[in-house]
């Protein structure tokens, strides 16, 4: 048998195959995905195409796929959504054979195992996610581009944000000022106004959390700052979840999305702040993709335990 997880993302999307026993035979990525800004001739044309190359590259015909699962953005997040979604992956090949759900359900599945929990999300967005042990689920944040506080998006924005006060006399200048100005080769502050009004759209912006980690590293305090407020969000976030599900003490959190390839940047204020919440920090197991490929290996065995289940490159 064969199980594909896709993890449809605001900047790339992530497949994996993989057989019963946890041996991948394939990986593969492409472009940005998400429901609401992609629209579903996009989703199709993605999903077809990367399902094509996968098994390409495995040297199986599609046919031979036993499911498929894929967690979006956008999934259960409006009237008639997952009816467009469905439809949009079953004209890519995959009719009778795909399982969706939202992206933060995958997040949860692969950091997690299918255990009980909770997964935070941050990447261009943010959101959290976590499941108790009789199987309810709860969300917090994930609201959308406005308001995904902790995101990278969130964090490029107020990058931005502190360029332009440290531009314009508002704030006094800090590294932050000429490291920002090098990045975008500004020779005049003002130029900037054209690339932040016609040439920066929700990835580029959330990308710039890489810039932000390089001048954390040079010392500047904003930065820090930064990263602080970002852990204070995502854990009031997380602290959300536990709450609706009444988690007792030591209630497992784990993570996933690019603001974690930030390291020790992230993870030692939001270790700091989860733990006077109650909750215990732990390493993800899996990637969001092979927790879409346990979510596909789910609907053959709806009791499958994956505590002790390991994959295999």
């Amino acid at each position: 048998m064969y199980f594909l997880g896709i993890d449809a993302g605001g900047t790339k999307t992530s497949f994996a195959l993989s057989d019963e026993s946890g041996r991948i035979h394939a990986r593969h990525t492409s472009g940005p995905c998400a429901f609401f800004s992609t629209g579903s001739e996009k989703l199709t044309a993605i999903v077809a195409d990367g399902v094509a190359a996968i098994c390409t590259k495995a040297g199986i015909a599609m046919d031979a796929l036993t499911y498929a699962a894929l967690g979006i953005p956008g999934y259960g997040e409006g009237e008639d959504v997952d009816v467009q979604i469905r439809s949009a992956c079953e004209k890519a090949g995959l009719s009778g054979k795909i399982v969706c759900e939202c992206d933060c359900y995958i997040g949860w599945a692969g950091s997690l195992a299918m255990k009980p929990g909770i997964n935070i999300i941050s990447g261009t967005g943010s959101i959290c996610y976590g499941v108790d042990a009789d199987g309810k689920s709860a969300r917090s944040s994930g609201w959308g581009a406005y308001c995904d506080e902790g995101s990278c998006r969130w964090l490029g924005e107020r990058l931005i944000t502190f360029y332009t006060k440290q531009a314009d006399g508002r704030m006094p200048r800090t590294v932050l000022y000429e490291m920002f100005r090098a990045h975008f080769n500004i020779k005049e502050d003002l130029h900037f106004i054209k690339t932040l009004n016609h040439e920066l759209d929700n990835v580029k912006t959330a990308k710039l959390q890489i810039l932000l980690g390089e001048i954390y590293d040079r010392g500047d305090a904003l930065a820090l700052a930064l990263y602080d407020c970002a852990a204070d969000e995502l854990t009031w976030a997380a602290s959300s979840v536990a709450e609706k599900l009444d988690m007792p003490p030591g209630w497992a959190v784990s993570y996933s999305g690019g603001l974690f390839r930030s390291g020790e940047r992230i993870l030692a204020p939001l270790t700091k702040r989860l733990e006077m919440r109650g909750g215990q920090i732990c390493a993800p197991k899996f990637t969001p993709e092979l927790g879409a490929v346990l979510m596909a290996m789910r609907q053959v065995d709806t009791k499958a335990d994956f505590g002790e289940f390991e994959f295999t490159e």
